[in-house]
Order: structure tokens, then C-alpha cells, then sequence
């Protein structure tokens, strides 16, 4: 059985004017379906490129990215777009919540995207807000959430489609050390519960040290950390 997602000799470069930058120098790692693997290394080193490659929001100069064996780079922007919606769940440092919307509201979002009625995005959001302990914040505007309620219902919207993949970039960036507890804790409860495979890029070293798998990203490549 192929692994849930590959990334074979990744490279990424940008350019600067005349000088070319590389990011990933070749890349390569492999995460089975509900395996979960933090992902560290220092500021600058490439950690969010490598998520937007794997993720599929940015394609490899070089190297190949797979899902259950296929290339995603392979199909065309509409279908891979599609693929993404129903396939990949983003969580950011910030959680990037509409003002103007609800909890239930924004969780919703990505279902009617989907074109899903709203009667069943809504109950999709619901069941997921539940999950992540919202049920009694659902009519409440982001204005209304502490950081921490904020980035759970950030977490339900990138889940609220069931995706097989999650990725978080720094979730606990901007909250205070025991909100940001909450969170990790519920990130590995996320995992068993609801079997999502999950990488999440971090640098506090004891969310990098709760999951079975630790990830180093170091000169442009992916190693396993001791």
C-alpha cells in the first residue's frame, strides 16, 4: 500500500532579483493514513514552504508530490482545488475567521464552497464544533471567542469536510502557554478520535515530543528527529 502522502526529492527555490534562493533541497518523507508527526527546525529554515508543497497550495520547482501513489501536481487547477477542499485541512498560526460570521457560520464555510446545501454544511460545522468543544459558542462572532475558542473553530472548519490530511502551521503561535496546551492536547485527541493523518509545525518542544513521529527540517531536507 502506497503511504497516504510522499514528497520524492522536493525541491523549492524562489528568486530575488537575479539570485535564486533554495528553500528544499530535495526533500523526501513519507506519512502513512492516521500517522501523526510534528515538524521542527528554526525560524526561516523553510517549514512553511514545505507545508504549502505538500499541501498542495504551492507546486515543487523540482520532485514529486504523492498522494496514495499519484502525483497531485499531475491534475489540472480546478480538479486539484477540488482535491484540496475535500482532502487536506489547514490550521494556521492565525486563524484567519471571518469578522462578520459565527462560529457555526465559519466553520461551515469550506461545505458551501463545496456547494453543499447550508442546511448540511451547518450540520457538518455543528458536529465538528461539538468535537472540538464549541457546541455552546455556536452563534458567537470571533469578536465574541477568546484565542483559543478562535483557533478551535479553525480547527472545525479545516475539518468539517472529513479530510485525510491535516496541517498546522504554528496553531499555538499566538496563544498563551496554557491555551496553547488545550490545543496540542486536542490536536492528539483530533488524531485518535477521527483517524486524520496530521503534521504539525511547531517550536515548542514538548508538542514535538507528544507525537509518535518528530520531523527535522534541516539545509533543505527532511530528517527524523531523535
Amino acid at each position: 500500500m502506497p503511504a497516504l502522502i510522499e514528497a520524492r526529492a522536493v525541491h523549492k527555490s524562489y528568486w530575488l532579483g537575479e539570485k535564486e534562493i533554495h528553500v528544499l533541497r530535495g526533500a523526501s518523507f513519507a506519512l502513512n493514513a492516521g500517522e501523526m508527526a510534528s515538524l521542527v527546525g528554526p525560524s526561516g529554515v523553510g517549514k512553511s514552504t514545505f507545508l504549502h508543497v505538500i499541501g498542495t497550495l504551492d507546486p515543487p520547482t523540482r520532485g514529486e508530490v504523492l498522494f496514495d501513489g499519484l502525483d497531485a501536481f499531475c491534475m489540472g487547477e480546478e480538479q486539484l482545488a477540488q482535491f484540496r477542499n475535500t482532502s487536506i485541512g489547514f490550521v494556521f498560526q492565525f486563524h484567519y475567521l471571518l469578522p462578520e460570521f459565527t462560529a457555526l457560520q465559519n466553520a461551515a464555510m469550506p461545505g458551501l464552497i463545496h456547494r453543499m446545501t447550508r442546511e448540511k454544511a451547518e450540520a457538518q460545522a455543528r458536529e465538528m464544533l461539538e468535537i472540538v468543544g464549541l457546541s455552546h459558542r455556536l452563534d458567537h462572532k470571533p469578536g465574541e471567542l477568546s484565542g483559543g475558542e478562535q483557533q478551535r473553530v479553525a480547527l472545525a472548519r479545516a475539518l468539517v469536510l472529513g479530510p485525510r490530511l491535516l496541517l498546522a502551521d504554528e496553531p499555538t503561535g499566538n496563544l498563551d502557554e496554557a491555551t496553547g496546551e488545550g490545543i496540542h492536547q486536542l490536536l492528539v485527541e483530533l488524531n485518535q478520535r477521527l483517524g486524520i493523518a496530521a503534521i504539525v509545525v511547531t517550536h515548542n518542544p514538548r508538542l514535538a515530543e507528544r507525537m509518535p513521529r518528530r520531523l527535522r527540517l534541516t539545509d533543505g531536507l527532511v530528517v527524523e528527529a531523535q
